[in-house]
Parts: structure tokens; sequence; C-alpha cells
């Protein structure tokens, strides 16, 4: 059996999917400095829940569990990179279920930073303001991704090969 290349479309589309997940790298890191350099103001906002839903906790508790949720934030989130470079890789070798999913995670994007865009006004730190414009940028690159691998030619490239052709390795 032989080794076919991607298009040119999809190798590109893979190239921008890497930056889409690096980007989001950058957001949730930058989230997690803007939640730990102002913890003080998310334990109180969470204390302020808490005594609504008249449950008592001790302040130390509660700065505990803003770092705890901070934590498993970010192995949350790079576990889900590690998921999206597994199906990238996936995407490259043509198979159609990948390019829907990250089709269907554009359309996600897309749509995150577009409200990302329209919220700038509810800003309150500038670690909001740069994981917003992380944000639109996801949205613009997941875009072009997906454009690009809805192309002609690399709509082809998704494609099963019909009976008695020879496979993509």
């Amino acid at each position: 059996m032989s080794v076919v290349n991607p298009p040119a479309d999809v190798v590109t589309a893979r190239q921008i999917w890497w930056g889409v997940i690096g980007l989001g790298l950058v957001q949730l890191f930058v989230s997690l400095a803007d939640t730990l350099l102002n913890r003080e103001r998310f334990s109180a906002e969470f204390r302020e829940r808490m005594q609504a839903a008249d449950q008592q906790f001790a302040p130390a508790t509660i700065d505990l569990l803003v770092t705890i949720g901070a934590v498993l934030g970010v192995v949350f989130g790079a576990l889900i990179a590690a998921l999206g470079i597994a199906i990238v890789h996936q995407l490259g070798k043509g198979k159609l279920w990948a390019r829907t999913l990250l089709t269907f995670v554009g359309i996600w994007l897309v749509i995150m930073g577009v409200a990302a865009l329209f919220s700038i006004g509810v800003v309150d730190s500038a670690g909001q303001l740069l994981s917003g414009a992380v944000s639109i940028l996801q949205a613009v690159l997941a875009g072009g991704a997906i454009y690009l691998c809805q192309r002609p030619e690399a709509a082809k490239w998704f494609m099963p090969p019909g009976p008695g052709a020879s496979g993509k390795l």
C-alpha cells in the first residue's frame, strides 16, 4: 500500500487547529492567573452565593475551594487539549468523523468568539480582556479551518474509498 498525502487545504487546516488548541491553552493559563490574582474577589463572590443558599463555610475553606477549582480547571483544560490534538491527528488521516466533530467544535468557538466580541463592556480585569481577545482569535482561526476542510478537494479526501480502491494510510 502506498501512503497518500492529504491535500494542502487539509494540511493547512490541521496547522490552524493546532493554533486554535495552542490559543486555548493560552486562554486557560490567562484565566488561571486571573483567578489566582483576584482570589479575594472570587472568594467574596463564592461566599455571597453560599450565604444566599444558607450554607456556612469558613473563609479558609472558601479560599481552598477557589484554588482547587482553578487547578481542576487547568487539568480538565489540558485533557481537552490533548484530546483535541488526537482528533486533529485523525483529521490528517482523512477521518470524516474527525472533520465533523471539529466542525461542531469550531462552530461553538465561533459563537463564543462573537459572544466575547459583544461582551467587551462587562470586562472587569485585564485577564478577562486578554481571555476575550484570545477567544475572538480562536473563533477566526476555527472558522478558517472549517472552511478549508469543506473545500471540494478536501471534501474528497474525507470520502471513503470505493470498492477495490487503495485506502489512505
